[in-house]
């Protein structure tokens, strides 16, 4: 691979870095702890924005303040979010953006706050409770862009958004995400030229670095992608709990499949669509709003329609099979499960249930029904 898929990846197992180093810089740091979170308002009030979460070093790595202060239930990333916080590792922080669409981020902002009442730490920065519903009814839009002019008033103590600083955050997202759809493009079709594991890793990276490098650095990719050997093997798309690290799809790839998609944020929904600019800043904040209310994926979507959209369209293209990852520590993509495991087998498209913590890598049991699941693709598209 290219320097520049190097130094994507880095930034994606680092993830912390960019943000020190703009801290160091002088530059004030703003974290959020998901997608649902507009990255354009934080960046137009003249701050570096970042999402918190473990290095893929840390997957593994001990979390002793979250086992003393929140229970087992809680997933592997909101458990390591929380035990960064209170051991200082984000203490730079000048404010940390939480959404209310998936109830763990929730209880992480409720469990900061419980923390900060009685003291516990003094190295957590001030927590921001941002609710955007996902909810496709007039109370939850004037509810939720009432709550985003909160938040804009929230980000103006400590950086004026002004028209021209909202377009320009727009730009430079926009390029971003149209540089991703370039990269997701070249994964597609009868013969991907992107391993899923390289292309998962070099979208997530656009969370933790200044989205101008990425954009020019994807781009280069995507050129030296163009004249790559095409990659074979039965196309799968994952569904399901959003994976933050790598080793499900390389567990996958290893046994001969390519990753073409992914319905996460953290995969080929980070492409999302392009915001358009307005006249004001009044426009322009409604667009920002528009774009994450109607189109940011999240647990929250309702009605089930709006929330299956975007499978239902990605698997009547260039996919021959779906692996939905569910671990145990899922309580919410498990209920959407039986709905669209029975429009798949509608359409005759196989599927595969994951249900262990990928993070931790894969049981034998887990790795034989892999195997099983490539191989009955394999020579199914043999017959055809």
């Amino acid at each position: 691979m290219s320097g520049a898929f190097e130094k994507l990846l880095w930034h994606y197992e680092h993830r912390s870095a960019e943000a020190l180093t703009q801290h160091k810089a002088g530059v004030a740091v703003i974290g959020f702890t998901s997608n649902t979170v507009p990255w354009e308002l934080i960046r137009a009030a003249g701050v570096f924005p970042v999402l918190i979460g473990p290095d893929l070093d840390l997957l593994d790595k001990p979390t002793p303040y979250a086992d003393s202060l929140m229970e087992p239930v809680f997933d592997s990333r909101i458990r390591a979010i929380f035990n960064d916080i209170l051991s200082g590792a984000w203490s730079f922080l000048r404010l940390l953006i939480i959404p209310r669409t998936s109830e763990p981020e929730h209880k992480l902002y409720l469990y900061l706050r419980e923390v900060a009442r009685q003291k516990l730490s003094d190295t957590q920065p001030p927590a921001y409770l941002y609710d955007l519903l996902h909810t496709r009814s007039p109370i939850s839009r004037k509810y939720g862009i009432d709550r985003t002019r909160d938040l804009i008033r929230c980000l103006a103590e400590i950086g004026p958004l002004k028209r021209k600083s909202l377009s320009r955050a727009i730009l430079e997202s926009n390029r971003a995400r149209a540089a991703l759809r370039n990269l997701q493009n070249l994964r597609r079709g009868e013969a991907p030229r992107i391993s899923g594991s390289d292309a998962h890793a070099m979208t997530g990276a656009l969370y933790f670095m200044d989205r101008v490098e990425h954009s020019k650095l994807i781009a280069e990719v995507c050129r030296q992608a163009e004249s790559a050997k095409p990659l074979r093997g039965p196309r799968l798309l994952i569904k399901g709990m959003p994976l933050h690290h790598l080793r499900l799809h390389q567990a996958l790839e290893e046994h001969g499949a390519v990753v073409v998609a992914e319905d996460d944020w953290w995969g080929s929904r980070a492409a999302d669509v392009r915001i358009a600019l307005g006249p004001s800043a009044d426009a322009l904040v409604r667009a920002i709003f528009e774009n994450y209310y109607l189109r940011a994926p999240s647990p929250r979507v309702s009605p089930a329609a709006a929330a299956d959209c975007w499978l239902q369209s990605a698997v009547q293209r260039d996919v021959d099979g779906v692996v939905f990852y569910l671990p145990p520590d899922d309580d919410v993509y498990g209920w959407d499960y039986p709905r669209q495991r029975d429009f798949l087998r509608a359409r005759g498209i196989p599927s595969l249930l994951v249900g262990e913590e990928a993070s931790r890598g894969l049981s034998v049991d887990t790795i034989a029904g892999v195997r099983e699941f490539v191989g009955n693709i394999r020579r199914r598209r043999q017959c055809l």
